[in-house]
């Protein structure tokens, strides 16, 4: 089975990392769905894309000299407020884990963030993207975490890099994909995720040529192919 992994939601129909976009997106049926995630100046969890944000009347400053309430007051569109990723959390209550790929790209953002989720009772449950410090972090503290390592240059990642990490998955640009070097990342262990694919037949060529997950902008027309259903039918009720 190829998994889904829809980028910061649902974002044909709305802006990335809010609430809307994650909801759009589990409604859709994505397996996963992967948020951005970084720290604010007052230590809360918070989804951004942008890595700098201008707070009104203020020039831009990066996402970790800002406390919550001033990313809040920066965007005065309820449908693209900044959430939480305690309110992420919230969303997937009643269960197993919530189905996320979190990218942290500082590794004290990726310490917070799994401190977080080890406190909710998802240890080692919830799949981690970001740097290679990040990953390295996470991998010290328990040698269960659930890694995917984002290598975007052609060939293999090299060996002292995914001896120490040991991702569970190896990521890659779709068009650096080719059976060949999919066979060779399964024979090391590792599953293989490509991003970031938009375009229908080259779904169908990925799925065709083994790949184990695939990243993408447009989770209806992935879900549709991963799943058989038509496109715009709603996922089923868990049992």
């Amino acid at each position: 089975m190829t998994l889904s992994i829809a980028l910061r939601g649902d974002t044909a129909r709305f802006p990335g990392n809010t609430l809307p976009a994650l909801r759009s997106a589990s409604r859709a049926g994505a397996d996963l769905v992967k948020i951005d995630v970084h720290l604010t100046a007052d230590g809360y969890l918070v989804l951004i894309d942008e890595r700098t944000v201008a707070a009104p009347g203020s020039p831009p400053r990066p996402v970790g000299e800002l406390s919550l309430a001033e990313l809040a007051a920066a965007r005065e569109d309820v449908e693209r407020r900044v959430p939480t990723l305690m309110e992420v959390l919230a969303e997937f209550e009643g269960g197993g884990p919530p189905p996320l790929l979190v990218d942290a790209g500082a590794p004290e953002t990726a310490l917070a963030a799994d401190t977080l989720l080890r406190g909710r009772g998802f240890g080692d449950q919830v799949l981690f993207t970001g740097s290679t410090e990040a990953l390295g972090a996470l991998r010290a503290r328990s040698p269960d975490a659930r890694l995917m390592l984002a290598w975007d240059q052609p060939g293999l990642p090299p060996e002292d890099v995914t001896r120490s990490l040991r991702p569970n998955f190896l990521g890659a640009h779709h068009t650096l994909l080719t059976r060949e070097l999919v066979e060779e990342i399964h024979r090391s262990g590792r599953r293989v995720t490509a991003w970031t694919v938009n375009d229908f037949p080259e779904m169908a060529r990925l799925m065709g040529i083994g790949v184990d997950a695939l990243a993408t902008e447009r989770v209806e027309d992935l879900v549709s192919l991963t799943t058989g259903r038509a496109r715009g039918e709603p996922a089923p009720d868990p049992v």
